[in-house]
């Protein structure tokens, strides 16, 4: 499977990182893609509810969906600049691929913003690990790893654009028709790296002071950690047949 790496020159740490990750736990087949224009495009008016980087992560992702069409690809392994890939990421990604339908999205990396509960019901078993619908679109969130056939991708070019929506807005998506299901890989096997968001800029001199600052770093890092290891309290699980099966 072909791999799309989401990031931009201008944050050059994050670039050089994903760059080294992917050529050393990938192989060759993936390139780095990201929009690098004007953020918000100044020709569509922004949408008042989403900042200028959550715009720009929208089109990062949109800028690799075109990528994948342009290369005639039926499906890609999507990862933004923060992710840690494992050691068994192609074994794990071999066994989405052989699960996968036209118009599916799978997580490998899942973080609701809400308690998400997922049935176990039918689940796929890809080595440690299971495959599993979620019981409401709502209990997918994050773009930070994830698989994405050629029909979501371009369901998502289609509804998305000009952007009215997060990259992660999945169940927009599926209501809107953009892709037929989504699945989430349990448990998360992505760590991430302690970057600090490129998405929310702070506008305070503190703290922007505090992000900068070399000597406040590894307390920042220690802190994305801590939120890190949080996430997995976010799923849940049932034995009732999801309304997706």
């Amino acid at each position: 499977m072909y791999c799309f790496g989401i990031s931009l020159r201008r944050f050059p740490e994050r670039h050089a990182y994903i760059s080294r990750h992917l050529a050393a736990a990938w192989g060759p087949d993936f390139e780095v893609a990201g929009y690098e224009g004007a953020v918000p495009d100044p020709r569509v008016p922004p949408p008042p509810h989403l900042s200028p980087g959550q715009i720009g992560c929208a089109m990062s992702h949109m800028a690799a969906y075109e990528r994948l069409i342009a290369r005639d690809l039926p499906y890609a392994l999507i990862v933004e600049d923060d992710v840690v890939l494992p050691p068994q990421i192609h074994g794990i990604v071999a066994g989405i691929e052989a699960a996968l339908r036209p118009g599916d999205v799978v997580l490998i990396f899942n973080w609701p913003k809400n308690i998400g509960v997922f049935s176990t019901v039918d689940a796929v078993p890809i080595g440690n690990h299971r495959l599993c619908l979620p019981m409401q679109m709502s209990g997918l969130g994050s773009t930070a790893a994830y698989v994405i056939t050629r029909e979501a991708a371009e369901g998502i070019l289609r509804v998305n654009r000009p952007v009215v929506v997060t990259s992660d807005n999945w169940s927009y998506f599926f209501e809107n028709g953009a892709l037929t299901r989504g699945r989430v890989i349990s448990p998360n096997v992505i760590a991430l790296k302690p970057f600090e968001s490129t998405i929310f800029v702070s506008d305070s001199k503190l703290g922007a002071f505090l992000k900068g600052n070399a000597l406040f770093k590894p307390l920042l890092a220690a802190r994305r950690r801590v939120l890190t290891e949080k996430m997995p309290v976010n799923m849940t699980f049932t034995d009732e047949i999801s309304p997706f099966a």
